[in-house]
């Protein structure tokens, strides 16, 4: 089939977007699909300088996506006529407009952005142009010919703030877009070595003989919940012995949680990687007593699917999607109790071999070949719908 591939602008830098996109043109292509990539490209911005997602940037950026991209979507669809245009990013769902006649996917990961505007996260602030912004964008999914999410619970969102008909809203869980598998000891120890020593970190504070560590992957978002996390640990180090560092994967600490590190007596535990290749990240995965992701809200959760494919065992919150990615190899708890999340936790620390063992049956299900045919199935329903 010859399938149109539509991303974001490359220079927002939506790293998970990118690789999601560039993860389906390779799988498509080797399965025999004739895959083509457009996006947008800067051209108004550039009148504001250096490009960045921000100010008058960002504003005059939105032109460039929204008022010149769909002009040259339009122009390419008329010139291949493809038998699929797939807008790979729900944020972009305007673009189905400039489709015309052209069967139309759009794939939906979270409505976390949607659900703030509409008032039911209040812990995270939508100016009020981003309440316009993501109205707009819940309109256009709520007239879109066809959607796939990425997990059942965003779909469950999806079919509650539109009126779209069950049937044209599909699951298609993520793959993982990286092929993390199990390391020997050996070279995940290396691994972390070589990553402790390059950012001036002790490597001994990571050995299994004095604890070895817990991992935690995320950004700084507030879902992530950087501040439960470490309330979580600050238990753990009275229930487990010896106790295991904590390693944090992802942007700097903000100035009140690096406060709450201070106050909980944490510096010397906690230790934070930053822009990490994915061997040196499978390189902790592999070596890691396990990862705790106590997220409050995910459109999927990468690294619990990752974490499984490593034999990294999981804690993770009692939440979708969290606990329908871990499925039955997690151990789950309320990510506002930090008590009684380290008390399980702990309790279940002796089995983190039967943990394992489930994760890589669990992680199954993230072979990118099961997400290739999901998408296949919908494409060929769309083309036989058009013909």
């Amino acid at each position: 089939m010859k399938v149109l591939l539509v991303g974001n602008l490359p220079d927002d830098r939506q790293e998970s977007m990118r690789r999601f996109t560039e993860l389906l043109h390779s799988g498509l292509t080797a399965r025999g699909h004739h895959v083509t990539q457009l996006a947008p490209r800067l051209r108004i911005a550039r009148l504001a300088g250096a490009y960045r997602y921000g100010g008058i940037s960002k504003y005059l950026g939105y032109l460039d996506k929204f008022a010149l991209f769909p002009r040259q979507l339009r122009k390419q669809i008329k010139a291949t006529r493809p038998d699929v245009v797939h807008i790979t990013d729900h944020a972009n769902a305007s673009y189905a407009r400039a489709a015309g006649t052209a069967p139309v996917l759009i794939t939906c990961h979270d409505l976390l952005q949607v659900r703030a505007a509409l008032g039911e996260i209040p812990q995270q602030r939508v100016s009020g142009l981003g309440r316009r912004y993501q109205a707009w964008i819940l309109r256009s999914l709520a007239q879109a010919p066809r959607l796939a999410c990425v997990s059942s619970k965003t779909r469950e969102e999806v079919l509650r703030l539109t009126t779209l008909p069950p049937a044209l809203v599909s699951v298609v869980p993520n793959a993982l877009n990286h092929p993390y598998r199990p390391l020997d000891h050996a070279v995940a120890r290396e691994r972390v070595a070589e990553l402790a020593a390059a950012n001036q970190v002790d490597p001994s504070r990571l050995s299994p003989g004095k604890g070895g560590f817990l991992l935690n992957v995320g950004g700084a978002h507030w879902y992530k919940n950087r501040a439960g996390l470490l309330a979580i640990y600050a238990e753990l180090r009275r229930r487990l012995m010896p106790t295991p560092a904590l390693v944090m994967v992802g942007p700097p600490l903000s100035s009140e949680d690096a406060a709450r590190v201070a106050t909980l007596g944490l510096s010397e535990q906690v230790i934070l990687f930053s822009s990490l290749t994915n061997d040196q990240l499978e390189g902790l995965y592999g070596l890691a007593e396990g990862l705790i992701f106590p997220s409050w809200e995910e459109g999927f959760g990468w690294p619990i699917a990752e974490a499984q494919a490593c034999g990294c065992p999981v804690f993770t919150s009692n939440r979708a999607p969290m606990n329908e990615v871990g499925g039955s190899a997690g151990v789950y708890f309320d990510p506002a109790d930090p008590a009684d999340a380290a008390r399980l936790i702990a309790a279940a620390w002796p089995n983190r071999a039967a943990q394992r063992a489930r994760g890589f049956e669990e992680v199954r299900r993230w072979d990118p070949a099961a997400m290739f045919a999901g998408y296949e199935k919908i494409y060929r329903e769309l083309a036989a719908r058009k013909r």
